[in-house]
């Protein structure tokens, strides 16, 4: 493996690690917390990406008007 290969594996391990972080720690953080780092993520998206969100956002607005 190259160096750059190893560099590589090494800062997707560190992100795999925050995200694992992340996702173990909603539960305990606050709205405000929550959205920025929705919002961090959200800048890293393509195109494709931010539109299967916008999907599931909908499909969570459409579900929230068919319980009221």
């Amino acid at each position: 493996m190259s160096d750059m290969e190893t560099i590589d594996k090494k800062i997707n391990q560190s992100a795999n690690d925050h995200l694992d972080s992340l996702e173990k720690s909603l539960k305990d953080m606050d709205f405000d917390s929550i959205k920025s780092e929705i919002n961090e993520m959200l800048e890293d998206c393509s195109l494709d990406e931010l539109k299967k969100v916008a999907k599931i956002l909908v499909t969570i607005a459409k579900k929230s008007f068919q319980d009221e």
